[in-house]
């Protein structure tokens, strides 16, 4: 498939899979778009180079927000992996003779 584009008043044909022509084609709208926000400029290629850093900035900030969800994730998980593994384990009964088989046993020295 081939979709068609305008960026900055000029047509680009652009060489896609079928799945791919409106993804391509919403981009370029959107591109478009924001390239009206440096509409005082007349030069087109200044125009799409403070774009692209525009967008390079989003990129860069998104990739180091997903990062660190991705490590909070870790913990979080972590924490709750250890969680389950203490309540797992079971407590030692509480009896009154408890204390004093452990006191034999550090006397005896097998503790």
């Amino acid at each position: 498939m081939q979709a068609t584009i305008k960026i900055l008043g000029e047509d680009y044909a652009i060489e896609c899979a079928d799945c791919d022509g409106r993804r391509i084609e919403d981009l370029a709208k959107a591109l478009e778009a924001r390239l009206q926000g440096f509409s005082g400029d007349t030069s087109g290629m200044r125009r799409l180079v403070l774009t692209a850093l525009g967008l390079m900035d989003e990129v860069q900030a998104t990739s180091a927000a997903l990062a660190r969800s991705r490590i909070e994730i870790e913990r979080l998980t972590d924490m709750v992996v250890e969680a389950k593994l203490e309540a797992q384990t079971p407590e030692p009964p509480d009896t009154p003779d408890r204390g004093r088989v452990n006191a034999l046993r550090v006397a005896q020295g097998r503790a």
